[in-house]
């Protein structure tokens, strides 16, 4: 009964460092991206780049 309650933390630990690393790479990565965009209406001064990543988007 012992060795079943281990693997179950075991699995538990591994799927929350999961969740939490997935997070932050997806975090880091659509950051970027807004950044990206944000730029590129500064230079524009026009919210067509906003638009076009949205229609990319969905």
């Amino acid at each position: 009964m012992d060795d079943v309650m281990v693997y179950i933390v075991i699995g538990l630990l591994t799927f929350i460092i999961g969740f939490l690393l997935g997070y932050l790479v997806l975090k880091e990565y659509y950051s970027r991206r807004f950044l990206r965009v944000a730029r590129q209406c500064e230079q524009s001064r026009s919210i067509v780049p906003l638009i076009s990543e949205l229609e990319q988007e969905s």
